[in-house]
């Protein structure tokens, strides 16, 4: 009997503290979308001037896929590509800060409306989430004066998110593969990195060449990567997944100084499909070096 008891009491105690932490819980939940509503109400102007500096010129993801099969290249940035550029002392988990990265992604917004012409340069849709909330909280102060420099349509950085796929499905799926229907495809990437060339994306291509760089800082072995992309055989089209380099290395190659090359920044485009049609991790969860590699 006293067994039955302090059972029943026992469950008595979980019944309780389980409601006080749904209720702690709940209160949690309200004060984050108070603080979210704070954070916006404070920072409307600097929202409003991002949307204004962004937004009011980007294409929407269809119509940047659409350019893009009109022969255009793509560089995009990312929080990543935006905070390395500005914030000295940031880090990601495959790049260190580098001085020369950080002019360079400057450099190549500084010469937007100079390459408009073949090469598009892909920002976020406008977000106001507390991540993004912060991010222009501490950048937008520099990053303005250097987006202002052009008037040149913005990219949609989106469509090698899982946004792309999860908003147009079979669609966006489309929009890729048949970007490079029976063409000759070159990829640089990190060595045994996340990307994967996925069937289900690729396997309408005529051939594919893999030229590999560091799965890390990439951008420490900028100069000699650049020259085995060009010692490579000319591909119909060129695609860059490794991060910031990726976005600087798409610049160059479709730059005269890089032949001209047909060159899509695509980023986490293997993850996002996975993320969005397979049940795979959002890409920022997906190991940056394969479990089986190292």
């Amino acid at each position: 009997m006293e067994i039955e008891q302090l059972v029943t009491s026992l469950l008595s105690v979980v019944k309780n503290q389980n409601k006080i932490l749904e209720n702690q819980g709940k209160q949690l939940a309200e004060q984050g979308r108070m603080l979210e509503v704070l954070g916006k109400a404070s920072l409307r102007e600097v929202l409003a001037d991002v949307d204004e500096t962004i937004q009011y010129r980007q294409l929407s993801m269809m119509e940047t896929m659409e350019e893009l099969h009109k022969g255009k290249s793509v560089a995009r940035w990312g929080d990543g590509e935006i905070r390395l550029m500005l914030q000295p002392e940031f880090e990601l988990s495959f790049q260190k800060p580098n001085p020369e990265l950080a002019f360079e992604l400057k450099r190549i917004l500084l010469s937007y409306d100079a390459i408009y012409k073949h090469t598009l340069l892909a920002f976020p849709t406008i977000f106001v989430s507390r991540l993004w909330m912060g991010i222009w909280a501490e950048v937008w102060h520099a990053l303005q004066p250097i987006l202002a420099q052009s008037k040149s349509t913005w990219a949609n950085t989106h469509i090698s998110r899982p946004l792309f796929f999860q908003k147009h499905g079979q669609d966006a799926v489309d929009a890729w593969r048949s970007l490079w229907d029976g063409k000759n495809v070159c990829v640089i990437a990190g060595k045994n990195s996340r990307f994967a060339l996925l069937p289900e994306l690729f396997d309408n291509v005529a051939d594919i060449k893999l030229v590999e760089s560091l799965p890390r800082n990439a951008f420490s072995e900028f100069s000699e990567l650049k020259q085995r992309v060009l010692d490579t055989p000319k591909a119909d089209i060129y695609l860059t997944a490794l991060g910031p380099t990726g976005t600087t290395l798409s610049a160059f190659l479709s730059s005269p100084d890089g032949g001209n090359k047909h060159t899509i920044d695509v980023g986490h485009l293997a993850s996002s499909y996975a993320a969005a049609f397979t049940g795979g991790e959002f890409p920022e969860n997906v190991p940056l070096i394969k479990p089986d590699s190292k």
